[in-house]
């Protein structure tokens, strides 16, 4: 698959990572079009998204069933457009009152092959329980400065049993300090959650985390994988060998 395929399917991953979120949560979900949109019931637009995955035939009425929807639920949002993805939808956007609002690299690592051992001291585990999800809920709250009660809300335990999904978290001396969460769609392996406590960042653990899913991913039958990069992820990103392939944009809504 060349790059513009991955794109593709790295748009494609996004949605499927938020509905398989969803659906363990009980999120409210709809399809407008090529637009995903799930809405968890928090007051945080990034907890609520409308995800691009593909080009619009209508982007006008897109655009007008997600606002609607979100307007029911008297929610703030995000609407993720990957920069050249759908123009007609961004332009949609704005032109109805949506906000620009930034957004995140998309990154891709086109092939996946060897996997390397994670750090010496450092057990990473795929969760398999409660109490590991548990886990894995307390380190993105810690390494994301969220309160606990919201990643409760966005992990909920039918994860655990759910194919095209996997959560990681590494031990050091049995305390949980890092994690990392596999969403698979077709054969890519999506890369989200990627937390490390502060106390014990930079020592490669979030790496390991990442490394884990992916492989994961390739047990799973996933030949590629992509993810969104933060700013102090990316340098770590790029030397797993992601590459960056362009920014996704963010409007902001309500209007």
């Amino acid at each position: 698959m060349d790059m513009l395929g991955l794109s593709d399917a790295a748009d494609r991953n996004l949605a499927a990572a938020w509905t398989l979120l969803g659906r363990a949560a009980g999120f409210a979900h709809a399809v407008f079009d090529t637009v995903t949109v799930n809405a968890s019931g928090l007051p945080m637009a990034f907890f609520n998204g409308a995800f691009a995955a593909g080009t619009s035939a209508d982007p006008v009425a897109a655009i007008a069933a997600t606002n609607q929807f979100f307007a029911e639920r008297n929610l703030p949002f995000l609407l993720w457009v990957r920069a050249g993805g759908d123009d007609d939808l961004v332009a949609a956007g704005r032109t109805a009152g949506l906000r620009d609002a930034g957004g995140p690299p998309l990154m891709i690592l086109p092939v996946i092959e060897a996997i390397p051992e994670p750090p010496f001291g450092l057990d990473v585990r795929i969760a398999s329980s409660v109490d590991e999800l548990h886990d894995h809920a307390t380190v993105v709250s810690g390494g994301f400065g969220m309160p606990i009660e919201v990643a409760r809300v966005i992990l909920g335990a039918a994860l655990l049993d759910d194919p095209d999904a996997a959560l990681a978290v590494g031990y050091v001396d049995g305390r949980p300090v890092t994690t990392a969460l596999l969403a698979r769609s077709g054969d890519t392996a999506g890369v989200y959650n990627v937390a490390t406590l502060d106390d014990h960042r930079c020592r490669g653990y979030g790496e390991a985390a990442t490394w884990a899913v992916i492989a994961e991913g390739a047990r799973r039958g996933c030949t590629h994988s992509v993810l969104q990069s933060s700013e102090a992820g990316y340098p770590v990103y790029v030397r797993m060998g992601f590459m960056d392939v362009g920014r996704y944009r963010q409007l902001e809504g309500p209007p």
